[in-house]
């Protein structure tokens, strides 16, 4: 888990205020691998995103969102 952390600090060789198709995060803000504030600097940093925050959800509860944000997805489609 050490080498996630690393990587989410170091240049990623792209820049997400680049992004310029939609994207969608969703965190569950009872998240204990990935803190819940580094779904909120994406989405701060990433101009197109739409950010979902999930109350009591970990790590794997917010895959329950899946019909949810595949509906998501369609409407967002190019």
């Amino acid at each position: 888990l050490i080498d996630d952390d690393l990587a989410y600090v170091s240049p990623w060789g792209c820049d997400p205020a680049q992004v310029a198709a939609p994207v969608l995060i969703v965190h569950g803000e009872a998240d204990r691998v990935v803190p819940v504030s580094h779904g909120r600097w994406l989405a701060r940093h990433c101009p197109t995103a739409e950010l979902w925050l999930l109350p009591g959800d970990g790590h794997i509860s917010a895959l329950r969102t899946g019909e949810a944000a595949l509906e998501w997805l369609a409407a967002h489609a190019a």
